[in-house]
């Protein structure tokens, strides 16, 4: 089968699609034929290794399995010993982050545990735009939530790969959102939803004299002091954090900051494909409510050129890739 493989960290240049022998699943495992993934600025982390520190878990060398990508979408071929609740032919998505990274092949082997069946209604396209920066957007949004009708979020960071799923989340609970990222991206974060969108290089934000009722940061560029001017009083600030150094700051500092001021700040822990959520944002893109922002198609030959473009800082959407 043809794969996207590497075996160093770096960038694009260390990508190259090869002829690999197909997986087989071992007892508990489940052979997936891929048939649309996607990328996501974590992918670029896998890809540089960055930060350094995430080496020890990533992998020292190289990631996990030397493959790449990390939303599945596709069918089950075959399942392994013990497996129960798949069979083939079934239509299954996850996120593999925790799952070896190699979503970008023709095939790949995941623990069946990892799986989950896509709504009906939902093409593979649409399911592969969603895994790891849509359970991002959605346990993100939860310390912040829940959200109601008429409240007022602000989004940090809303024009990357999770900006624009969560700007329609919180459009979804009746929400007022405002966008900030640079201004390449204002068309993208309209696209998307927001009623606002703010140049982060115009308006520094935590003294713009606003204030927010949900704050969701996924730029993570200023420490708790900042961000809590950004808060109404009772307001509530949600972290995706891409620093160790920020994560321990709201963890262990952000706490005491909202007692003090009378909101509440802290950050996402993320856990890898809960089923509940993907089944709450499975039922969102079959209703409609939340609609994929592709900004454009790549074959597997073409996965490098693929990354490439999103390094580059071109993509207003998802980048999707289809074997």
């Amino acid at each position: 089968m043809r794969a996207l493989q590497r075996e160093r960290y770096g960038g694009p240049e260390v990508l190259a699609v090869r002829e690999v022998a197909t997986p087989r699943p071992g007892p508990g495992q489940a052979l997936v034929r891929v048939r649309a993934s996607s990328l996501n600025t974590a992918d670029l982390d896998l890809l540089y290794g960055r930060p350094r520190i995430a080496r020890i878990g990533y992998g020292l060398r190289r990631g996990q399995s030397g493959g790449m990508g990390l939303d599945l979408a596709g069918e089950v071929v075959e399942v392994g010993e013990g497996v129960t609740g798949l069979r083939p032919g079934g239509r299954v998505w996850a996120d593999l982050f925790d799952q070896g990274h190699a979503a970008l092949a023709e095939y790949v082997c995941v623990s069946a545990v990892a799986l989950h069946p896509i709504p009906d209604g939902v093409s593979f396209a649409d399911a592969a735009t969603v895994p790891h920066s849509g359970l991002l957007a959605l346990q993100g949004l939860k310390p912040a939530g829940p959200i109601g009708p008429g409240e007022r979020v602000l989004i940090n960071g809303a024009g990357g790969c999770v900006g624009p799923l969560a700007i329609q989340l919180a459009k979804a609970r009746g929400a007022h959102v405002t966008g900030v990222d640079e201004s390449a991206k204002f068309d993208l974060m309209r696209a998307a939803g927001a009623d606002e969108v703010v140049d982060y290089a115009a308006v520094d934000i935590t003294r713009w004299g606003r204030r927010f009722d949900a704050v969701l940061d996924i730029a993570d560029t200023r420490g708790p002091l900042a961000m809590r001017r950004c808060l109404a009083p009772g307001g509530r600030y949600s972290l995706i954090a891409r620093r160790l150094g920020s994560f321990a700051s709201y963890v262990l500092f952000a706490p005491l900051v909202g007692r003090l001021t009378g909101t509440r700040m802290g950050t996402m822990f993320w856990k890898p494909n809960p089923a509940e959520y993907l089944a709450e944002f499975g039922a969102l893109l079959a209703s409609g409510a939340v609609r994929p922002i592709v900004d454009s198609t790549w074959s597997l030959e073409n996965a490098v050129a693929a990354f490439e473009h999103l390094d580059a800082g071109r993509a207003r959407g998802k980048v999707l890739v289809v074997p």
